[in-house]
């Protein structure tokens, strides 16, 4: 807000700041998304340069490089076997002959099929009677992934063996001593200790996690499902087909917009899920965390040791008990019935109904969330200076103006970075919704039902129901995709706009 605004809106009533925080807020926000979007090209250009920088110092080594230096970009560990670094040097050439050898007999098998995902189905032999197994596109899929981090891990040991060559010239050309394999070890275990141990990490990591990762963005891709099941029948590459059929409803057979309908209708739902379970859970417990540490309240321990045991009750536990009080014969409309406020032949429909199943998803959430939310928020408000409350007592300030301009923004600027990642906790909150409606009410949406959705699911419970139940790898592929997207997107975009990374200094 410029100076000038600021003069204005102190100059305003008490109802009319009011106003004027809720109109800037809607008129901010579309700025910030606009000002988001407008840096990325900006961040592409810069990244583009980079790549070109790296390229052209690869061309000034070559070009400046001696014999040993320009070998050693097609040998590797030449630069490092030429100038008596024997270690160095043979486990380059090694990693090249295996290289090599795994391209050869293994990786480029794969690689060569990789545009076609297989062209040979599995048949039955009608001379033997023999089923014979032909191409299995999984496979196929799978370990061209592979190959290609393979490769792209080789170009940079590539760099890195070119690089060598080239300090190895240097330092020769000025007498200076060059390390030793015995060198490399003490410093593996010294300087570059931590490189060592987060080498196994990385390595799990790129196998449990950037592999399958790949893996799933190319399904997206494919018409992977129960039609197309390796290693009996092939699946091949559809282009943007999923995507079309899943945002604009163009594309399945059949199905045709029922697709684009589902996804629109559980993602509205997703994101108001999520704003409302981390919201709620976040205001509501704070609110409680300040009246549980109230000077004069007695019993406090006991009221936190409640807390504490909803916290130790098993998620699963808590979830599939509420599931049985809310059914229509469970015990809430029992006892609703037993006072008269409801009638037995007409129960309230906590989990039948659409929009009270979703209303219950929440309430039961509070239960689950809002203990975690007291816990935490009590160890912030116990080191809120007692000073600050009280030069606003004495100012004349109550309890609502001290909550407003003590207590929150406290809140906010530590818990700030936690909230983004319940946010999108929320966002893939496979258990509540699942354990509690399975996604599904007793009032379906047909639209929805043919392409395997409820009206409470969300769109991690949806994902579920596609892959585990029904096979649709590629429509669940996308859908994980644009998970990720707007995960990433909100979170970004959130944690950029916090006063705990805007204003880190103002509450040191």
């Amino acid at each position: 807000m410029e100076k000038s605004a600021s003069l204005e809106y102190l100059s305003l009533s008490k109802t009319e700041r009011i106003w004027f925080r809720f109109s800037h807020f809607w008129t901010d926000f579309p700025l910030g998304i606009w000002r988001f979007l407008k840096n990325i090209p900006a961040v592409l250009w810069e990244l583009l340069k980079k790549i070109g920088a790296f390229f052209a110092s690869f061309w000034t080594m070559f070009y400046y490089g001696d014999w040993k230096t320009r070998l050693s970009y097609l040998v590797f560990g030449v630069g490092n076997l030429t100038h008596k670094q024997i270690g160095r040097g043979l486990l380059l050439l090694g990693y090249e002959i295996a290289f090599v050898l795994y391209m050869v007999f293994f990786g480029g098998r794969y690689i060569s099929k990789f545009g076609t995902l297989g062209t040979v189905a599995t048949y039955e032999d009608p001379n033997t009677g023999f089923k014979v197994i032909g191409d299995n596109s999984f496979e196929i899929l799978l370990y061209s992934v592979g190959t290609f981090v393979v490769i792209f891990l080789t170009i940079v040991v590539w760099a890195k063996n070119v690089k060598m060559a080239y300090e190895n010239q240097q330092g020769e050309s000025i007498a200076k001593r060059l390390p030793s394999f015995s060198d490399d070890a003490r410093q593996s275990m010294n300087s570059n200790f931590h490189t060592t141990l987060l080498s196994v990490p990385l390595l799990t990591l790129v196998l449990f996690t950037v592999i399958p990762l790949f893996f799933m963005i190319f399904v997206a891709f494919t018409n992977y499902d129960g039609l197309h099941m390796p290693p009996n029948t092939l699946f091949t590459w559809v282009g943007g087909y999923n995507f079309t059929a899943l945002l604009n409803g163009n594309g399945l057979a059949g199905n045709m917009a029922n697709w684009s309908y589902t996804f629109w209708n559980v993602l509205w739902w997703t994101l108001l899920w999520a704003v409302l379970a981390t919201f709620s859970n976040f205001f509501l417990g704070m609110l409680l965390a300040i009246l549980i540490n109230r000077k004069g309240l007695r019993l406090k321990k006991v009221w936190r040791t409640f807390l504490v045991i909803v916290i130790a009750v098993p998620q699963f536990i808590s979830l599939m008990l509420m599931s049985k009080m809310l059914a229509t014969d469970g015990a809430y409309n029992v006892i609703l019935e037993q006072l008269g406020w409801v009638s037995k032949d007409a129960p309230i429909e906590w989990l039948l109904n659409p929009w009270m199943a979703r209303f219950s998803v929440v309430m039961v959430n509070l239960w689950i969330g809002i203990p975690y939310t007291v816990l935490s928020s009590t160890g912030i408000l116990m080191n809120i200076p007692d000073d600050l409350y009280e030069a606003a007592r004495i100012d004349g300030a109550n309890s609502y103006q001290m909550y407003r301009k003590i207590t929150l923004p406290y809140m906010m600027f530590v818990m700030g970075p936690a909230l983004i990642t319940t946010f999108v906790g929320n966002l893939n909150n496979f258990n509540v919704i699942y354990l509690l409606t399975g996604g599904t009410t007793g009032y379906p949406d047909d639209r929805m039902s043919s392409c395997y959705a409820g009206q409470t699911d969300l769109l991690i419970t949806w994902l579920y129901k596609l892959t585990v139940n029904n096979n649709y790898y590629g429509i669940a592929s996308v859908i994980g995709i644009l998970v990720f997207i707007i995960t990433a997107f909100f979170s970004l975009l959130i944690y950029r706009n916090i006063g705990s990374v805007k204003n880190e200094e103002d509450f040191q």
